[in-house]
């Protein structure tokens, strides 16, 4: 260097260059379920905000009581477990309040009749061509890094646009 300002220049340029490999190597290592919980709280959000002046899918509450977490979920009509694939699909997703998504385990009686609630309703909100396809066989999804890092800021901007035209 020539001189010692071109020496703390050349060092912060340094750091900066160090900084953004430190930063590309830990977007590589990070966990993959990390990235999918990421890109699935950036889509319930959206969901949230898409169907904000809709009731429960379910049972068609429009003001239920605030719970931990809030009042709404990201309701899946087809369990993420049961079909992955349909994870991110808009027209499997709707907003439904706490009390009807949490109805599994020792509440597995009101769950089928959340469930079936939720199937004599959908068909009027996505259409039943959309329906049948639901419950019609799927074509398996394998989300790598980048698609899950790209959903994710899909829904954020999806989320942001909505909350700006409401």
């Amino acid at each position: 260097v020539c001189s010692p300002t071109c020496a703390r220049l050349k060092g912060e340029a340094d750091k900066k260059a160090e900084n953004a490999k430190d930063k590309a190597r830990k977007a590589e290592q990070q966990p993959l379920r990390e990235l999918v919980a990421e890109a699935q709280q950036a889509f319930n959000e959206f969901i949230r905000t898409r169907d904000r002046d809709q009731p429960c899918i379910s049972c068609g509450v429009t003001n239920p009581p605030e719970r931990h977490g809030g009042a709404w979920d990201a309701g899946h009509f087809v369990s993420r477990g049961a079909h992955p694939e349909l994870r991110f699909d808009e027209t499997n997703v709707h907003k439904q309040c706490k009390s009807c998504n949490g109805g599994g385990g020792k509440f597995a009686s009101k769950a089928r009749t959340v469930n079936e609630q939720y199937a004599a309703n959908l068909p009027a909100r996505i259409g039943q061509a959309a329906f049948d396809r639901l419950l019609g066989p799927h074509e398996l999804l394998k989300l790598d890094r980048d698609t899950l890092r790209q959903l994710k800021t899909i829904y954020r901007a999806k989320t942001r646009a909505l909350k700006a035209n409401h």
